[in-house]
């Protein structure tokens, strides 16, 4: 009986095990994200006006040119769900998709992310309606959606398993024929002789 009652615990322990680990996941997840963004808004910023110094020295004036959209960059950081820019086949083809909007490549903070750059003036000049991508777009590739559906399928699995487990453990326990039950009718008793 102590056999069952131990293997019970052991199955019954694998659900919780599975929360506290999913649970321990989450929370690096999370931490990685917040590393992530602290890089990408304080570890390296840009100035989307780096351009007034240098069309101001090129000219000797101290005076900014008068419209402002012909003066500065804009940015955008590219995401994917997996590590797809750690192919220079996807690489090169996002970098064509993107320079078709303007968009020049500044720097690929990781195999996940990537920085682009291009002049403001592009706005009204390049007509995002006729693109075959949104200019603006920041996530490249798969949504992600199917990942989440698999890994919600899989936690439940690992949630229900351990219980149908135990559940048949403590089942065929109980149905095993004891040897109080073996005895059949019809046969006779016999009690043990004791040595004398």
């Amino acid at each position: 009986m102590s056999a069952v009652t131990l293997l019970s615990l052991l199955v019954g322990s694998l659900g919780l095990q599975a929360v506290v680990g999913g649970g321990w996941l989450r929370w690096q997840q999370s931490k990685l994200q917040q590393v992530c963004e602290e890089e990408e808004e304080t570890l390296t910023p840009y100035e989307s006006n780096d351009t007034v110094a240098a069309s101001t020295q090129k000219n000797g004036s101290k005076k900014p040119p008068k419209d402002p959209r012909l003066v500065g960059w804009e940015f955008k950081i590219v995401r994917s769900h997996r590590d797809l820019f750690h192919d220079s086949a996807v690489l090169q083809r996002l970098c064509e998709e993107e320079s078709h909007a303007g968009w020049i490549l500044l720097e690929k903070l990781d195999d996940r992310r990537i920085r682009f750059k291009r002049p403001i003036a592009l706005r009204e000049i390049i007509k995002s309606e006729m693109m075959a991508i949104d200019p603006y777009r920041s996530h490249y590739g798969s949504s992600g959606n199917s990942r989440l559906w698999v890994m919600a399928i899989v936690s439940v699995m690992l949630l229900t398993l351990p219980a149908y487990l135990g559940f048949m453990l403590v089942s065929t326990t109980l149905n095993k024929p004891s040897p109080a039950n073996s005895i059949q009718k019809g046969s006779p008793i016999t009690t043990p002789k004791s040595p004398e």
